[in-house]
């Protein structure tokens, strides 16, 4: 059983972004686990960021470099394929079983859901311009990468074509494009749907994929510092990480205790809050491991199966599973971190390790 359960990291790992990408799903869990808890125990949210944001920056510098190592001496429809192949070996295996295994405690605990909402979950369709109905909850943000992952080197192979440019000057043509775009698309949203509540904002706003790639790019941006302009990404890491954190505290205090839907809170606030965990990175990105060899191990193991414990967490664990379980919320709280944590370790263990060897 030990060994069922030992999770191997490899060799080649950036301590600090698997700090990063830590902080980002167990605040997340965080979040998720609270609704268990009797009502009282929500103020908990103001003291924990949104996890999925520091994902999509992160997310996008990591993509980023790839495209710009894999596409700086020229990009083609086969470079382009490599690209997708790897990406999706990596996220389409886990998604599917974690599909698979929604209809399966559906069917088993008589929870409906609409058989076309599958469908729509597969193919990533489910929140293109608002939020995904109730079969797989937290599917919204994976769904928005994805559409980053096809639509982003597509944009490149075209910009390529058409201006014949290097990669340095057509990444920064499709981020001001599509950073645009992005805005303007909350702001006819923030003029046209009347948000009032916060369930509103975040249906219209912060879940569907034509009104958050913006968030994907701005860590794309950072990838391109970090390649081109790689002596500011060093030199300025801890100025740029302090203004980061006030700007990411300011904003935060801001939204959480004066939530006015305003053009700061629906246009704004989306890309403030990225640029701010964008600015940390560097710091980050530098930085050592602790002293303390215990720490060590769970930051970089949490961080290896952060994407089975995204998975997993909501819909399975706490829908499915605990929710129809007769215990009391503190029982309920307990096994939902110790559910997540082990079913992540048998789903990085059984499909994720599998599949991305086979990208070799």
């Amino acid at each position: 059983m030990k060994n069922l359960l030992k999770v191997e990291a490899p060799e080649k790992r950036n301590f600090g972004l698997d700090l990063l990408r830590f902080i980002a799903i167990f605040t997340v869990l965080i979040s998720h686990s609270i609704l268990l808890l009797p009502s009282k125990f929500q103020f908990i949210h103001l003291l924990i960021t949104d996890g999925v944001l520091i994902f999509f920056v992160l997310s996008g510098f990591l993509i980023g470099r790839i495209l710009i190592r894999d596409f700086e001496q020229g990009i083609s429809f086969k470079k382009i394929i490599h690209f997708w192949k790897r990406r999706w070996f990596r996220t389409i295996p886990a998604y599917l079983v974690s599909i698979f295994l929604i209809i399966t405690l559906s069917y088993l605990t008589h929870t409906h859901f609409q058989k076309w909402e599958v469908l729509k979950t597969i193919f990533f369709i489910q929140n293109l311009n608002h939020e995904p109905k109730s079969f797989f909850i937290e599917s919204w943000s994976l769904s928005i990468e994805e559409w980053f992952y096809l639509t982003l080197p597509i944009l490149l192979f075209i910009f390529h074509k058409i201006s014949k440019v290097s990669i340095k000057i057509n990444i920064i043509i499709i981020f001001f494009i599509v950073f645009i775009a992005s805005n303007f698309i909350r702001l006819f949203y923030f003029q046209n749907l009347n948000i009032g509540t916060l369930t509103e904002w975040d249906n219209n706003l912060r879940k569907p994929v034509i009104t958050r790639l913006d968030s994907i790019l701005i860590g794309v941006l950072g990838a391109w510092i970090f390649h081109f302009k790689r002596l500011f990404f060093d030199k300025n890491k801890t100025i740029l990480f302090v203004l980061g954190f006030i700007i990411f505290l300011f904003n935060k205090f801001l939204f959480d205790f004066f939530t006015e839907f305003n053009f700061y809170s629906c246009v704004l606030y989306f890309c403030i809050m990225p640029f701010s965990i964008l600015m940390m990175l560097p710091q980050f990105y530098y930085l050592k491991e602790t002293k303390l060899h215990f720490v060590n191990k769970i930051i970089t193991k949490g961080s290896l199966i952060s994407y089975s414990m995204y998975l997993v967490n909501l819909t399975i664990v706490s829908f499915l599973i605990l929710n129809h379980l007769p215990f009391n919320f503190f029982i309920k709280f307990l096994l939902f971190w110790i559910l997540t944590i082990l079913f992540s370790i048998l789903m990085y263990k059984w499909v994720e390790i599998p599949f991305m060897n086979m990208r070799k």
